[in-house]
């Protein structure tokens, strides 16, 4: 079966819904939602001034990112174009979460930055028919656009309306936009810490926000279908405003990620940096190959007061410094965790490869190898478990290498 036949076979079978009569439900719906009929689709826009706060986060703040920012949060070199006053910010919602050709974006929000204040606009599809109108213009506003912030948009949204913008043979091109998925960037910064990455739980845990009389987003789709069926309109406005709050959190989320990594250590931010934030930003630099940025973070991270001085910073400093070269302030790293946790085998085996690599020193070599093999056989004879056994056959490998260039 060709293309074009399996769309004329899904036009064949879509299901006929009972519509309420169309200009009693128009203007019941102008008074209700305060929204107009554009283009032969229902739009209703808010405006949210840029002075206010979303949380804990000042929207004004938008202009002071730096489109690196969003490069290294996004860990996508191709963001450092992204332009964000030309830039969409995109969400769904939908008459089901399976995704599919049987799915239908019924509610489409889409924010953007405009003088001094932050505008969404939602197009509501009063019935299936006027799904083609709704992606006119939502093709529209991609031509007009730069970039795309979505939330979970890379694997739910942008390929749900590509789907229907096929069957209503509409190129809606989102692939020529720039697209920053601030899920993604989230989890890189919070999924450690908090687990959960909705948008609702980093509203709450990172916003400082909580939603009164929010509707869950389980029944949003039963109220559509009770709207196709019945004409029911009480419960409409609390999915506009689920889906309004949504978008703007997007954009406050994303002024907060790009706070954290473009100035992680500056004390007016909306809100201070927390020890667990620095060490994911710290580790965000390091993964990139920025180690002197990393460096620093991380010596901050171990002097401050609040901070735990964990293992896992030392090693990550230790590491950043022999990046850059910088042998003995790592070595002085590997000595202070040898002193303070003399199990650990990674400084033995740093300082092990610093004597035999740099300074030709065989015997101190492997005088390091031989105190980290005799504390791994410690931790067996004490029954301790420990992924640091996964060493041990380097250790060994190293101890036969070094003992054989002693003997020659």
């Amino acid at each position: 079966m060709t293309l074009k036949e399996k769309l004329r076979e899904l036009e064949r079978v879509q299901p006929k819904v009972a519509m309420p009569e169309p200009k009693r439900q128009s203007a019941a719906l102008d008074d209700l939602l305060g929204g107009v009929e554009q283009n032969g689709c229902f739009v209703v826009e808010r405006r949210f001034p840029l002075h206010n706060s979303h949380g804990n986060v000042r929207l004004k703040n938008i202009k002071e990112i730096a489109a690196t920012a969003l490069a290294i949060a996004g860990k996508d070199a191709t963001l450092t174009k992204l332009d964000l006053s030309r830039t969409l910010f995109l969400d769904t919602e939908t008459t089901g979460l399976a995704g599919g050709t049987g799915t239908t974006a019924f509610l489409v929000g889409v924010g953007q930055f405009a003088d001094e204040a932050f505008v969404v606009r939602q197009y509501f599809l009063r019935g299936p028919h006027e799904e083609a109108a709704m992606l006119k213009q939502l093709q529209i506003l991609v031509g007009q656009s730069h970039g795309l912030v979505t939330f979970n948009g890379k694997s739910f949204d942008i390929p749900l309306l590509r789907t229907r913008a096929v069957l209503n043979r509409l190129p809606v091109d989102f692939a020529r936009l720039l697209h920053l998925d601030v899920l993604h960037a989230a989890r890189r910064l919070w999924k450690e810490q908090f687990g959960d990455c909705s948008l609702g739980g980093l509203e709450s845990r990172v916003l400082q926000l909580r939603r009164s009389h929010d509707i869950p987003g389980a029944l949003i789709p039963q109220i559509y279908f009770d709207f196709l069926r019945d004409g029911e309109t009480a419960q409409l406005p609390e999915v506009f405003s689920h889906n309004r709050q949504d978008i703007v959190s997007m954009a406050a989320l994303l002024v907060r990620i790009a706070q954290l990594v473009q100035h992680p250590l500056r004390r007016d931010n909306d809100a201070p940096i927390t020890a667990h934030e620095l060490r994911r930003v710290a580790l965000l630099y390091r993964q990139l190959g920025d180690f002197a940025a990393s460096a620093t973070l991380f010596e901050q991270l171990l002097n401050e007061a609040h901070a735990p001085s964990g293992l896992e910073n030392h090693l990550a400093l230790g590491l950043c410094y022999k990046s850059q070269r910088r042998y003995d302030e790592a070595n002085r790293v590997w000595q202070k965790m040898i002193a303070q946790i003399s199990f650990h085998p990674v400084p033995y085996i740093e300082l092990a490869k610093h004597h035999e690599h740099r300074e030709g020193a065989m015997a101190a070599a492997l005088e390091w190898v031989e105190r980290a093999l005799r504390n791994l056989q410690l931790q067996e004879e004490l029954g301790r478990k420990s992924d640091w056994a996964a060493y041990k056959n380097d250790l060994l490998r190293r101890q036969v290498r070094l003992r054989r260039k002693l003997q020659a």
